[in-house]
């Protein structure tokens, strides 16, 4: 199963060109059968005040997925995107614990060789003990598993977590913030096999440029 994920940094119609440009890109080589076809798109940090109208609009565009919004303080919101034929359930596990935002759980049944949970967020910066804590519930359901999106925690630090789980960069060591750093990366239960889909070579494309952060895509089965 493929998913592709994008902190999109409040993404709108106000938006620099650019930035414009390189998320409409990002979609649609995501949810074109013929390209990336990925079978889940994460984008956080929407515009609250745009969240509806961006939904209504990526849903028309892209009649195959169910577009799910979920808004959450000034600029927090979510967008998830979901193949409409596929085992795959959308829901809130309500606020992370500190934040005004929430965590995404998607139940995945045998969709494209993986079976188990799918945990999307936009993760505190900067406070390790709490995104420790918000990393620890994505375990408590059990099962396989899967945490992506904007971690917001650097890559090299995840020995300090205490989730049990396998991590995994997508970028080749390069870093996925314009300020330094790779904070959008993929932990996994050990049980779950992840694959990275090389998009490096974009590079020049997802320059950070617009959006301050790098996509990732990768392929879970387990």
């Amino acid at each position: 199963m493929r998913i592709g994920s994008f902190n999109i940094e409040k993404n709108g119609k106000s938006s620099t060109l650019d930035k414009q440009t390189q998320v409409e890109f990002f979609l649609s080589k995501c949810c074109s059968s013929d390209d990336w076809n990925a079978d889940i798109v994460f984008l956080c940090e929407i515009h609250s005040a745009q969240t509806d109208n961006y939904s209504s609009y990526l849903a028309s565009v892209y009649p195959l997925y169910r577009v799910c919004a979920f808004t959450g303080g000034y600029s927090n919101g979510y967008i998830v995107m979901v193949k409409a034929f596929e085992k795959l359930q959308v829901c809130s596990q309500g606020s992370l614990h500190g934040l005004n935002r929430d965590l995404i759980a998607i139940e995945v049944s045998g969709v494209n060789g993986y079976t188990g949970y799918v945990f999307l967020a936009h993760f505190k910066s900067g406070q390790t003990g709490l995104t420790k804590s918000q990393l620890k519930s994505c375990t408590a359901l059990g099962g396989k598993w899967v945490a992506t999106g904007d971690l917001n925690l650097d890559y090299t630090k995840v020995g300090q977590l205490d989730t049990a789980g396998l991590a995994y960069e997508c970028w080749g060591g390069q870093q996925t913030q314009a300020k330094g750093g790779i904070l959008d990366w993929v932990l996994a239960s050990a049980d779950v096999t992840v694959n990275v889909v090389d998009i490096t070579g974009l590079a020049h494309t997802f320059d950070m440029s617009g959006p301050d952060h790098r996509p990732i895509l990768f392929d879970v089965t387990g």
